[in-house]
Order: C-alpha cells, then structure tokens, then sequence
C-alpha cells in the first residue's frame, strides 16, 4: 500500500482528552505528578515528578496508564509563573454561576462524580503572590477548597481514573477523571477581577 494511503490510528480515548486538555491550559511546559499515598509500604516513592514539555506529556500517556493502574493519580499543572488559576471542588451549580458572572472557566474536568475543578485563564501572567491571591479570591466567590487555592496547585489529568478509595466502585472500578469542557478561552471578567485584586 502506497505510504500516502496509510491512515494514522484513531488517538485512543486517554490521549484524546489529555491533548485537549493540556491544549485549552495553552502552557509549554508542564509539572506533572504521579502520586500514590501508600508507596512508601513498598518502598516506593509517593510522589513521582516529571517536567515536560507538550510533546512528552502527550508520548507519555501510555506510560501515565500504566503508572495509574498501578494505583497513582495523575496531576498537571503549569510548570514556572503562569496565567491561570485553578479552582478545586466545585459543584456543578458553582461552575454554572461562574459562567453566568463573565468567569467562564478554560478548562472544566470532573474528578468525580458530580464534583469539579475549573482552570481560569487570565489575561496575562501572574506573579507567584498576585496569582495565589487571585485563586483564593475565586475559591471564596464560588465555594471552592481554599486549600487548594495557591499559585501552583495542582489538578488532575483528565483521562485516568481517580484513585481515592472512597471512590472505588463495588465492582473494584474507580471513576475515570473527564473532560467537560476545553474553550481554551481567557474569561471576560479578568482586567477588571486582576484590577481588584491588585488594589488589595
């Protein structure tokens, strides 16, 4: 067969929502996260971190299932100062009234049923003090975990399972970790919020 006749494989469903996702958080480099709170009972580590550029983190994937089978949870979030906020715990009626108020998220992921956390995309790069300032703001605003509410906290990657025990399912299954929604998009709302929060 011709080579210009040779399809590519259809992005398998993992990979598809980690591209998207790390697309919509539009950074170049990431910190990545493998944790497993009970490694240390195997002589493991608990946390196992990585930096990657775009590239990697997407050729890794099948690395990360492996590592997430095994029982770590998979985390990103932006390596270095950056221009987003994340917001952790958030119920869907939380995520709704961000969106009505001009703070549409980024990036939404469900980490578990029924629960959320929304990436925030400002208009420019944050300072490390302005950044964990403005996260807290936002997790006062819309009832999320003020602690989880700093400049390099971080959230999970959509695609694999959450492997907290209290979410193992009777059938042994963990719920897998989805994408929502991935606009990608600066919220309307930010000169004016950063604004605000500078004058504080």
């Amino acid at each position: 067969m011709p080579s210009s006749a040779v399809r590519k494989q259809p992005l398998d469903r993992t990979s598809e929502a980690v591209n998207w996702q790390i697309a919509a958080m539009g950074v170049q480099v990431f910190e990545v996260g493998l944790f497993k709170p009970d490694a240390n009972a195997h002589g493991q580590s608990v946390m196992i971190p990585r930096t990657w550029d775009v590239e990697t983190v997407t050729k890794s994937v099948p690395w990360l299932r492996l590592q997430n089978a095994d029982g770590r949870n998979i985390y990103i979030r932006p390596q270095g100062e950056h221009n987003l906020s994340l917001v952790d715990d958030l119920s869907a009626a939380a995520v709704r009234q961000m969106k009505g108020s001009r703070f549409a998220p980024a990036l939404v992921v469900e980490t578990s049923p029924g629960n959320y956390q929304a990436w925030l995309k400002h208009p420019r790069v944050l300072s490390k003090e302005l950044s964990t300032a403005t996260a807290r703001s936002l997790a006062q605003q819309f009832s999320g975990d003020l602690g989880a509410a700093d400049w390099r906290h971080f959230g999970r990657l959509c695609g694999f399972t959450n492997r907290k025990s209290k979410y193992m399912q009777e059938s042994g299954l963990y719920p897998f970790v989805r994408l929502i929604e991935a606009s990608g998009k600066p919220y309307s709302e930010g000169e004016h919020f950063l604004a605000g929060i500078e004058a504080k």
